[in-house]
């Protein structure tokens, strides 16, 4: 551009009419030298905006490249806190039933046990009584009741509790009369007799046998035996519990 201003100046001063002093010129190749300094600047800032301006486009695409990333993120997070928030329902609804269920059950199995601790009762109070009875039989002489006297003893009389004298003014029919003695029938011995498995109630079954109430419903249930080992052949009992009452126990019709 300098070289077409020096050329112009020059055709400038060549042509008729045309003259321009010396300092005209030298001012006017200061001010083009001042006016190409400032356009040198001028480039040279747009050059620099220019280098910002890609940075910034740069800078920009990377920030919507991350903000896309975060928001894929946040999406991904708020689906899975729904998904999990779905599955702690679902959970807790089982859960609920589940303890409905067990409440049920509970409640069913309590009332099975105090059934339950009524007939253990129950039983204690039937053994009880029968091991009592069955101590007093064994221990009153001859099967009869427990305080009779054997036929070999006399009762004692002491003087003060003897009859006194009947005078002779006394008729016979005011004597006291002796006191009537009373033979109790006799009980059937029970210590030695064996348990007939064809003819034995469920209740003999039990306290004799110690058997539960279930295994001698299922003797009875199975009834006739021919030989005793028939309980285990029949399922009826276990070999071992066979092998504790087997003494004590009869097939016979």
């Amino acid at each position: 551009m300098n070289r077409w201003v020096v050329i112009l100046v020059v055709l400038l001063m060549g042509m008729p009419g045309c003259m321009v002093s010396k300092s005209k010129y030298e001012a006017s190749v200061a001010d083009m030298e001042s006016a190409k300094a400032d356009l040198e600047k001028s480039r040279m800032h747009q050059e620099a905006l220019e280098e910002q301006i890609r940075n910034l486009k740069g800078l920009n695409e990377k920030i919507s490249t991350d903000l896309e990333m975060m928001t894929t993120e946040v999406q991904r997070i708020k689906e899975g806190r729904k998904n999990e928030h779905a599955l702690l329902e679902t959970r807790e609804r089982e859960l609920d039933q589940e303890k409905t269920q067990l409440t049920a059950k509970l409640r069913v199995v309590m009332d099975q046990y105090q059934k339950v601790k009524a007939q253990n009762k129950a039983l204690k109070d039937t053994v009880l009584r029968y091991q009592k009875e069955l101590k007093d039989t064994r221990e009153s002489p001859a099967g009869g009741p427990v305080g009779a006297m054997k036929p070999s003893e006399s009762p004692v009389v002491s003087k003060s509790d003897s009859v006194p004298p009947v005078s002779s003014g006394v008729t016979a029919s005011a004597r006291p009369s002796a006191p009537k003695i009373v033979t109790p029938p006799t009980l059937p011995k029970i210590g030695g007799d064996l348990v007939n498995i064809n003819k034995a109630p469920v209740s003999d079954l039990v306290l004799m046998l110690g058997l539960s109430r279930e295994v001698a419903e299922d003797v009875v249930s199975n009834r006739p035996y021919r030989l005793r080992g028939e309980l285990v052949a029949k399922n009826v009992i276990p070999k071992a519990t066979f092998d504790e009452i087997k003494d004590r126990i009869t097939a016979s019709p």
